[in-house]
């Protein structure tokens, strides 16, 4: 998908979330909010909006002192869900379908997102998971996501976000893991999930997991390594969590990709069809297109 100039408000508030996480002066914000707008000034609406947040995160994390400002809350929301987890793992063994609730915990996962909420708390996390317990899957998207799981002879996971990462984990767990290769960054950025996120939650553990070899929060595949490329193009069947991978990764129509994520902006429900705070299992390559709502959206249609 293009960048709408919607975006462009977002664009410098994910600036300014970053600096005033990593505790930034006042001198350093001056400075890297001037080299931003700059780069505003001349971005490229044809693109996804994941490039030009690259470019803005590669601004702030080359300046001095600054760093990755995310890098303690990945661990901090890395740990909140594994607690979380623990709650949740008893309740959803009982469950008539396993399989459609771990697809439905992994999407509420995926409000873990600094990108798009700088000061998103615990309390935020807990209110997606509540809110996951009303919501109803369409029964032909399952089918057809299990289905082409059974059916396929290789399987990539495209992570998204730290903290996220732990229910995808717990979703890859009813998958047939010896096909399944997943995917983390290949250098931080936002809170993004990387080898080190994949290594915290034990998913090195259960799959291979390899780096896409770019630092863009989604999936350019002209930024991407050739191994990933490699990967990517020999895969059956690609799911794609979170905002950004749908923004890079919507036009493809050559590939199987199941997508999976929270409509969190006005733009992406243009763009998606699915208003904002929708839960959304989409088959890119299906007539049908698969909508997780809750009950309540069901109730107001």
């Amino acid at each position: 998908m293009r960048t709408f100039f919607e975006c462009l408000p977002c664009f410098i508030n994910q600036a300014l979330g970053s600096l005033r996480n990593c505790n930034a002066t006042d001198e350093q914000i001056k400075d890297v909010m001037h080299s931003v707008l700059a780069e505003l000034s001349g971005m490229d609406f044809n693109v996804p909006p994941p490039v030009t947040a690259q470019k803005i995160y590669r601004i702030i994390s080359k300046t001095p002192g600054l760093g990755n400002p995310y890098a303690s809350k990945k661990q901090q929301y890395n740990r909140f869900a594994r607690e979380l987890l623990a709650g949740i793992q008893k309740r959803t063994a009982t469950e008539q379908d396993v399989f459609s609730s771990k697809v439905i915990l992994a999407i509420a996962a995926n409000i873990i997102d600094f990108g798009k909420n700088s000061e998103l708390s615990e309390s935020d996390v807990l209110r997606s998971f509540e809110k996951a317990v009303g919501v109803s899957i369409d029964s032909v998207a399952l089918r057809n996501l299990r289905q082409e799981l059974q059916e396929a002879e290789s399987v990539l996971f495209l992570c998204d976000n730290a903290g996220e990462i732990v229910f995808d984990r717990f979703l890859i767990e009813e998958m047939p893991c010896h096909k399944v290769i997943s995917a983390v960054r290949g250098a931080p950025v936002i809170n993004d999930a990387t080898l080190e996120d994949a290594q915290a939650v034990g998913l090195t553990e259960m799959v291979k997991v390899i780096q896409n070899g770019s630092d863009a929060p989604g999936t350019i595949l002209k930024d991407c390594s050739p191994e990933f490329n490699t990967v990517f193009n020999q895969a059956d069947v690609i799911i794609s969590k979170g905002q950004g991978n749908f923004e890079t990764l919507s036009d493809i129509t050559n590939k199987r990709i199941f997508f999976l994520f929270q409509v969190k902006c006005p733009v992406i429900a243009r763009n998606s069809g699915y208003p904002v705070g929708t839960f959304v299992l989409k088959d890119n390559q299906s007539a049908e297109e698969c909508t997780i709502q809750t009950k309540m959206e069901m109730k107001n249609e």
